[in-house]
């Protein structure tokens, strides 16, 4: 079993910033989470187009 730690290289300010508040992902939400991480590029946006308009066409008018 590997115990080796990866370190992401990212760009970030140094000052303060702002970060958005926390929220509580459900299990449902969670799988939902890692199906859709686990997609291509071009099914991510389909996928981001359907639930699109699924909400438009639900929501009151």
């Amino acid at each position: 079993m590997s115990t080796g730690v990866l370190e992401a290289v990212v760009d970030q300010p140094s000052g303060m910033v702002a970060q958005p508040m926390m929220e509580c992902v459900t299990p449902e939400e969670r799988l939902l989470l890692r199906f859709y991480r686990q997609l291509g590029e071009v099914e991510q946006v389909f996928m981001r187009r359907a639930i699109e308009a699924m909400v438009l066409r639900e929501s009151p008018s």
